[in-house]
């Protein structure tokens, strides 16, 4: 009896051992990530090429989760944590749970435990932003922090991109293109274009458009996606487009809604919620402040129609 219990415990202790071993260098990488943009977590999903790297979304109400994962990125812009939600990421932190808090506008938020150069390397990825450079991020993740040895995937040097572009998003990669002219050259070839179909403009930070995009190509529309600040204006001149449809978080300008009041054109602005339609009409607050006077009232300031 009594070896036979000595084989189970030592049975036991190889299936644990073995287990952990496993999960230390061959198992999937979880990567957390605390309170992005919906737009930026859709394209670093879609960025993802590895399927042993996993990637989650965690709600700052959750918190306590974080020890559980392989990497956290924590977005600083805006985080809105009481003391007991910011020691919840310090003691990941100091678990020795790998964490970087990018633009913290709070310096009791920014808590990161990356040695510099992995800090750097991880803040340019996500400062440079696309596919390209997210793709990278997670890779590198997985193979320089994560030490996995297995399903490793190559990852670059950060790229540094234009902030105001034209894009178009296929299913492997997301184009980008500096002018309106290399915009509808593409378009054109790609056989989307529509000779003298309507025109538009599709712009806004607050939200993935692809759905939006694919529905109005597929009613026969041009559609010009944008990313762009300091040359909006400068954009739509050249699109002289029929409508526009922007994602609000904040106003386009006086210089842009001066534009659009000059060709008449009509402004939508869609509003973008993060849950499913029926959960947000059933909440009876709708809308926080901050979110609320960013994607309304600002927008209504530029003659935005809801």
């Amino acid at each position: 009896m009594k070896k036979y219990i000595i084989a189970l415990t030592a049975l036991a202790a190889l299936i644990v051992a073995s287990y952990v071993i496993y999960e230390r260098y061959f198992g999937a990488t979880r990567i957390a990530f605390v309170n992005f943009q919906a737009i930026t977590l859709g394209q670093i999903a879609r960025a993802n090429d590895n399927p042993r790297v996993k990637i989650s979304e965690v709600e700052v109400e959750e918190l306590e989760r974080l020890g559980n994962f392989d990497m956290v990125f924590v977005n600083g812009m805006g985080l809105r944590v009481i003391e007991s939600q910011r020691a919840l990421i310090q003691r990941a932190a100091d678990k020795g749970v790998p964490l970087f808090t990018t633009m913290a506008t709070n310096p009791a938020n920014d808590i990161s435990n990356l040695d510099p150069a992995r800090r750097e390397r991880v803040a340019a990825y996500l400062g440079g932003g696309g596919r390209r450079n997210y793709r990278s991020l997670l890779n590198y993740t997985r193979a320089e922090i994560d030490r996995k040895v297995t399903s490793l995937r190559p990852f670059e040097d950060a790229a540094r991109r234009s902030p105001d572009y034209l894009y178009h998003a296929s299913a492997d990669e997301e184009l980008e293109f500096a002018s309106v002219e290399e915009y509808e050259r593409f378009y054109k070839e790609a056989g989307l274009w529509r000779e003298g179909a309507k025109r538009v403009a599709v712009t806004g930070q607050m939200a993935d458009p692809s759905g939006l995009i694919a529905a109005l190509e597929a009613a026969g529309i041009n559609v010009y996606p944008l990313s762009s600040f300091r040359r909006l204006e400068e954009f739509l001149r050249a699109i002289a487009p029929d409508a526009v449809i922007n994602l609000p978080h904040g106003r386009l300008g006086d210089r842009v809604v001066e534009f659009l009041r000059e060709r008449d054109v009509p402004l939508f602005a869609p509003l973008t919620v993060n849950s499913l339609v029926e959960t947000w009409e059933a909440d009876p607050m709708g809308m926080l402040g901050g979110f609320l006077s960013q994607s309304v009232v600002t927008p209504e300031i530029d003659g935005a129609i809801r």
